[in-house]
């Protein structure tokens, strides 16, 4: 019996743009996203979840998300930007 395909179906596999992430817990909030798999500052990014055409951008960030397969995660500037 091969016990490693067994450990790999209690992962949850998800994306932060192109890059592939794997994670054993089912929920996960916003912060948690950006920083420890993302590794960005929750003060220069957002976190938005890909729905259809569309993004549902996530505002609070200890707002909790229950975690699929296949989620789709992009990040948005937060920054201001300048106007020369």
């Amino acid at each position: 019996m091969d016990t490693k395909s067994n450990k790999d179906e209690k992962n949850i596999t998800f994306f932060i743009g192109k890059t592939k992430h794997e994670t054993e817990k089912s929920t996960l909030t916003v912060k948690q996203i950006l920083e420890d798999f993302a590794k960005v500052k929750t003060t220069e990014k957002s976190l938005a979840l890909k729905e259809g055409n569309g993004h549902h951008e996530y505002a609070d960030i200890n707002e909790s998300i229950d975690m699929k397969n296949g989620m789709h995660f992009v990040l948005f500037d937060k920054t201001p930007t300048t106007a020369s």
